[in-house]
C-alpha cells in the first residue's frame, strides 16, 4: 500500500518511518502547517526540507486553517486522491486525554498506521540509541526541567535522566521536542553550525546559523 509519513522532524516521526519501511511503499513525507506560514521554533520547515533531502524523499507542506477539522479532512482527501492509502504517524498516546486527532480527521478517508502507539517509553528511547539515531532536543519547557535539555543530544546520559523525571519520558505531552540529525535511512547526516540555546519566557529552544 502507498503511504505517507506525517513528519515533524522529530524522533517519533523518524522512528515511525524506520519501522514502517518494510511494511508500506512510503512515497513522501507530509507536514501539516499553519496556512499563515507561521514558523515553530521546535519544528522549522527549513530543517525538515533538509532532512527530506538527506533521506532522498519528497516532503509536502500542507496548509491548515480554521475551522481545523474540515480543513484537515479536505487536505487528507486531496492526499488520498493523489494515491496515498495510509498515513503513518509517530503518535505514542493520547494527548490530554483527547482522542487521536489524525484518526479522527482521517476516518473514512485513509488508513492510519500508529507503529509506536502505547509502546514502552523507555524501550522507544533505547531503540534510538541502538539504531544510532542522532537526536538533539530542540525545545524544552522550563517547568519540567531544573536545567534545560534544549541543545543536548540524546545519549545514554540524557535518556537516563529522562527516565527518572516525573514526565512522559518521550515528551508525548509536549514537555520537549526534538530534531533528528541522522538515522539509518539518511544518506548523510544533517550538520548544524553555530548553534545556541535561547531562553524564552516558558521554554528554552535551540537555534542555529546554518544547517547543511
Amino acid at each position: 500500500m502507498k503511504a505517507a509519513v506525517l513528519w515533524t522532524g522529530g524522533k517519533d516521526s523518524a522512528l515511525a518511518f524506520q519501522v514502517s519501511l518494510n511494511l508500506y511503499d512510503i512515497r513522501r513525507l507530509v507536514c501539516f502547517v499553519p496556512a499563515d506560514n507561521r514558523q515553530f521554533f521546535a519544528h522549522p520547515t527549513q530543517l525538515m526540507e533538509l532532512q527530506a533531502q538527506k533521506m532522498e524523499i519528497p516532503i509536502e507542506f500542507v496548509p491548515i486553517s480554521e475551522p481545523y477539522k474540515p480543513s484537515y479532512r479536505q487536505q487528507i482527501e486531496t492526499i488520498r486522491d493523489s494515491g496515498i492509502e495510509v498515513l503513518i504517524t509517530g503518535d505514542i498516546s493520547t494527548v490530554g486525554g483527547m482522542p487521536n486527532w489524525i484518526e479522527e480527521v482521517a476516518a473514512g478517508l485513509v488508513e492510519v498506521h500508529k507503529p509506536l502507539w502505547e509502546l514502552d517509553r523507555y524501550a522507544i528511547l533505547d531503540t534510538l540509541i541502538a539504531n544510532k539515531f542522532k537526536v538533539i532536543c530542540s525545545l524544552a519547557y522550563k517547568k519540567h526541567f531544573q536545567q534545560t535539555i534544549a541543545g543536548r543530544y540524546f545519549d545514554a546520559e540524557l535518556i537516563s535522566e529522562l527516565k527518572q523525571l516525573p514526565i512522559d519520558a518521550c515528551g508525548e505531552q509536549g514537555e520537549y521536542h526534538t530534531w533528528v540529525l541522522d538515522a539509518p535511512f539518511f544518506k548523510e547526516p544533517v550538520q548544524l553550525e553555530d548553534t545556541r540555546v535561547v531562553d524564552a519566557d516558558e521554554y528554552c529552544y535551540l537555534t542555529y546559523e546554518q544547517a547543511i
